[in-house]
């Protein structure tokens, strides 16, 4: 059976911020996570969670991550992954809820895996499709966020959600 097709289990507990997160563990969340995307080896391992879409989910992903991390036993520089998602988490919030979105429905997804090869994939779903001039805020041309991301060794790249009707923001770290 190929790993990433495997049941999820699901944990529901209170963020830091008193926020209530959903997290999956298990090598789920084959719709974002598919190897034949990646390039970078099959995901053996993958967790995901939901965050609230507010500054509260930047804290609450850098909790989550440094976790995560150790969880999936990546052999990377866990503060270096840290960095990427808090910083792609506040990209998320800022740029990724629209603000005539509902309080209640103001959400991000949070998705971490790794690879066979030893790679580190991040994700970051938002409500939002549209991403004028990714690129240029890959070379720090508009704003910061992305720029410090791809600065940290992340492969960094956006693609439309298959349903939902949002983006996803995937950066995929290196062991170093």
């Amino acid at each position: 059976m190929n790993a990433y097709r495997q049941p999820v289990e699901v944990e529901r507990r209170d963020d830091p911020g008193g926020h209530a997160m959903k997290t999956e563990t298990g090598p789920a969340r084959a719709a974002v996570l598919r190897p034949e995307e990646t390039g970078d080896g099959e995901v053996i391992a993958c967790r995901s969670t939901e965050l609230p879409g507010d500054q509260s989910a930047v804290f609450a992903a850098r909790v989550w991550t440094r976790t995560t991390t150790t969880a999936l036993c990546w052999n990377g520089d866990v503060l270096r992954a840290v960095e990427v998602v808090s910083r792609l988490v506040d990209n998320g919030v800022r740029h990724g809820v629209p603000a005539d979105t509902p309080l209640g429905k103001r959400r991000l997804s949070l998705s971490a895996a790794i690879t066979d090869a030893g790679a580190l994939i991040v994700e970051v779903s938002d409500l939002n499709p549209a991403f004028p001039d990714f690129d240029v805020a890959v070379r720090g041309e508009r704003g910061r966020g992305l720029w410090q991301v791809a600065h940290r060794g992340a492969q960094v790249t956006w693609f439309l959600q298959s349903a939902g009707g949002g983006k996803t923001v995937r950066a995929v770290l290196q062991p170093m």
